[in-house]
């Protein structure tokens, strides 16, 4: 990509907007990142679903004309089929129908391999699913599931109009996700909403590549004409009970299941991505104390200690909309450890850091990229 003008990022310089090593690029003079996983603020949106985020302090021209680079002509988008997303309810029903005729029991790797469901002490499998590997497969799934829910809805066919994942090809046929065949067992992760219906779902690739991330997508058909995308949506691990609690938020409806279960005390909330749902994860904790459980790299990764300082001054403005005072604290463990789920497997202890406290443990670099984010707040 350097001779186009474009490179990949890499561990050496992630993405400056989800702080990941892998899928993201940036233009080689870091004038525009390109993110694969989170559109959140992002100045564009590109056909392929990417978020395009300019960088305001590199002197760069951004009145230049980008429709021509990232968008069809006008008159292409007007022939464009509404990329309108479902109501939750419809969501919810599909997605749970889905996962009922295609459940993670019934797989294996999903279950017992390497990162599933038991290795990480989740033990009711019933709210996961395992989608086909093969298109043949996955076409023979969305047969039985159009057969099934018009049997319950007394021989009314569903449109799957704007569920994200399913779209329908040339011959008005439906489809689930890709036409591509997958090397991969993958497991669905639905992302619950605080009223306990399914905004959309993830998918994990579970085959284990040392030292490499990035091994979840969403559930999405953004890229098919006549598909759409779920966004970012933020899981609630348990809805509906008590507000009262802290709100803990960590990365992933699987880390958030995993601190549930053990931080029963505690409201858990999981994001796509460091910078993804900030507003909703903002709005969840409003007027009660919030808790940030990102994983450890937020200490010597700049992009995600960038992230988090982000969602820091976002909750800094909500509390002075809304004049409130509760504390925010940010969670660590055992630096050799990175993510909260293991922490907890494990036993490490926890330590609940303050704003200026976190602070004061980061490496220079990202301090300069947390403190430049906090000194609008």
């Amino acid at each position: 990509m350097t001779g186009t003008g474009y490179r990949r990022v890499s561990k050496k310089r992630p993405c400056s907007i989800c702080g990941k090593p892998d899928w993201c690029s940036t233009t080689t003079t870091e004038t525009i990142s390109f993110c694969a996983r989170s559109t959140l603020n992002a100045d564009r949106v590109s056909r392929q679903g990417w978020g395009v985020f300019y960088n305001r302090d590199s002197g760069f021209d951004f009145n230049f004309n980008f429709n021509r680079t990232f968008y069809e002509s006008s008159k292409q988008k007007k022939t464009r089929v509404s990329k309108l997303i479902a109501p939750p309810e419809v969501r919810d029903r599909v997605y749970r129908k889905l996962i009922e005729l295609s459940p993670a029991s019934s797989n294996y790797e999903i279950v017992n391999g390497r990162g599933g469901l038991s290795t990480r002490g989740i033990h009711n499998y019933s709210q996961y699913g395992s989608l086909p590997r093969t298109a043949n497969e996955r076409n023979v799934l969305v047969d039985r599931l159009i057969e099934v829910l018009a049997k319950e809805g007394n021989g009314k066919q569903l449109s799957f109009a704007g569920i994200p994942g399913f779209w329908r090809d040339t011959r008005s046929k439906l489809r689930l996700w890709s036409e591509q065949d997958s090397f991969d067992d993958l497991m669905l992760i639905p992302f619950v909403g605080p009223d306990g219906l399914i905004r959309g779902c993830q998918i994990r690739f579970m085959r284990y590549v040392p030292n490499k991330s990035g091994r979840y997508v969403w559930l999405s058909s953004s890229k098919e004409r006549t598909g759409c995308g779920p966004g970012a949506p933020l899981h609630h691990a348990n809805p509906g009970s008590r507000l009262d609690k802290p709100v803990l938020v960590t990365e992933g409806a699987l880390k958030a299941a995993i601190a549930q279960k053990f931080l029963t005390d505690r409201y858990v909330v999981g994001n796509s991505g460091v910078a993804t749902a900030h507003h909703d994860i903002v709005k969840t904790a409003r007027s009660r104390t919030l808790e940030i459980a990102f994983d450890n790299d937020s200490f010597t990764n700049p992009h995600v200690a960038r992230a988090l300082a982000a969602l820091v001054r976002l909750r800094c403005s909500d509390q002075s909309s809304f004049a409130y005072n509760e504390d925010v604290r940010i969670v660590t463990w055992d630096k050799r450890i990175k993510g909260l789920d293991d922490a907890l497997l494990t036993c490490a202890p926890l330590k609940y850091l303050t704003v200026a406290e976190w602070l004061k443990s980061l490496t220079p670099e990202c301090l300069e990229q947390a403190s430049g984010q906090l000194s609008f707040a």
